[in-house]
């Protein structure tokens, strides 16, 4: 059949033939002119007169140099001027690959920060004599947010683990500990390359410690030795007591990071001390409004930026809260939230209210809900209904910091390995 249909349209064209070849022909000649055209055309652009006749070698014409690319992290760069910044350090590169990695992986999963959120955390990082660009703090800030998911998503904390802390803690409330740390301090705890020097620093110290003296150790690293003394089990954070409740006497802990940086702890002593008052404060609570536009409403942005100017001119915050707000629980109350707790509120609104002092009112920000404003009228501490209650909120708190850092070291490595890693030649 194939066979058929060959010769069929063979004897179809040759009936035609005629026709076809005065068509070919006319395209023929059309094609030869518009060959000739453009061939004169070029001949008169490239054309030279005495006058303007050059000889000799060509100037070469260099254009802004391109900035090479040294390492494929995923689907960014580490670009040759990066690497050069870097040197020959190894703990900056794995920290920088990770970085990229961070920011890649946040993207993917739809994190931002927000202006309001960067402005404020920008003005407190600038009361602090600190110097950070914003786009490295809004990184900063991508990185802590994926963090959070991270750790939220994996930390599971059941009530048995908690009693039976609790339980071992009580025991020891009256417990007294003899205690010397050496601190690495780390300028910026949030930054994550800082941090990751600060453990590398740590670990050597830690060889060290071996067979060197504290003090010697704690020189020649930049650390700082300090003597605690004698301090009631009670009394230290929560996050160190955890670590601290049957930790061995006359050796090094393993490293512990706050806000000053990484410690390395050992408990020289133990004495059981009488009469020592556990004096827990609870969370501080914050009575605040707030004025709602969802994000849906049209112009949402336009017009909760009215109403703020509205505030700025005098006008009081319940009515317009009454007038305008979209929160449908809070709204004919004049925006009250009641005591707000630490955790209650999503951590977009919970930032900008902490960052807002009492009596004021803060710009227009943006959570998941929508358009918001808050006011905040006092900030107390909650008391902890008991002895009991304070040392459970302590553990559970404890607890979660020390998985939610296994859990993160997991996943980081999990991450990296995962990673596709390219070095450029």
């Amino acid at each position: 059949m194939k066979k058929m249909r060959t010769i069929t349209a063979t004897i179809k064209t040759t009936d035609n033939v005629t026709e076809s070849t005065k068509l070919a022909n006319r395209v023929n000649l059309k094609r030869g002119a518009l060959a000739l055209t453009l061939a004169t055309l070029a001949m008169t652009a490239g054309a030279q007169t005495v006058d303007n006749l050059n000889f000799g070698p060509r100037q070469e014409q260099r254009g802004k140099e391109i900035d090479g690319i040294a390492v494929i992290v995923g689907n960014d760069v580490i670009t040759q001027s990066e690497m050069r910044a870097i040197g020959d350090n190894r703990a900056k590169l794995e920290g920088l690959i990770l970085r990229k990695l961070l920011l890649q992986t946040a993207k993917r999963h739809n994190i931002t920060a927000g202006d309001t959120a960067l402005n404020i955390a920008l003005d407190k990082v600038k009361k602090g004599g600190k110097s950070i660009s914003r786009q490295q703090l809004r990184e900063e800030m991508l990185i802590q947010k994926l963090q959070q998911q991270v750790v939220n998503s994996f930390v599971k904390i059941s009530d048995q683990e908690v009693n039976t802390a609790v339980e071992r803690q009580l025991k020891n409330v009256d417990e007294r500990l003899r205690l010397i740390d050496i601190l690495v301090r780390v300028p910026d705890a949030a930054n994550t390359e800082a941090l990751n020097q600060a453990q590398e620093v740590v670990q050597r110290m830690m060889t060290q410690l071996k067979t060197q003296p504290e003090q010697a150790v704690a020189q020649s690293n930049g650390a700082v030795l300090s003597d605690l003394g004698w301090v009631p089990l009670s009394k230290i954070p929560p996050h160190f007591a955890s670590v601290l409740i049957d930790a061995p006497t006359g050796k090094f802990l393993p490293p512990i990071i706050d806000s000053d940086g990484v410690h390395l702890l050992k408990v020289l002593e133990r004495q059981a001390a009488s009469n020592v008052n556990l004096d827990v404060k609870g969370p501080t609570e914050t009575r605040a409004s707030h004025i709602l536009i969802k994000s849906e409403t049209p112009n949402a942005k336009g017009m909760i930026d009215d109403i703020y100017r509205q505030l700025q001119s005098g006008a009081d915050f319940a009515t317009l809260t009454k007038q305008y707000s979209q929160d449908q629980g809070s709204a004919a109350n004049g925006g009250a939230l009641g005591g707000v707790l630490p955790g209650q509120m999503v951590p977009d609104f919970e930032a900008v209210m902490n960052q807002t002092g009492i009596g004021q009112i803060s710009r227009p920000f943006k959570s998941k809900f929508g358009y918001h404003i808050v006011k905040v009228y006092e900030r107390r501490q909650a008391k902890a209904k008991s002895t009991r209650d304070a040392i459970e909120q302590q553990v559970r708190q404890a607890i979660f910091r020390k998985k939610a850092a296994e859990e993160w070291d997991i996943w980081l490595s999990q991450l990296r390995d995962e990673a596709t890693i390219e070095f450029i030649k």
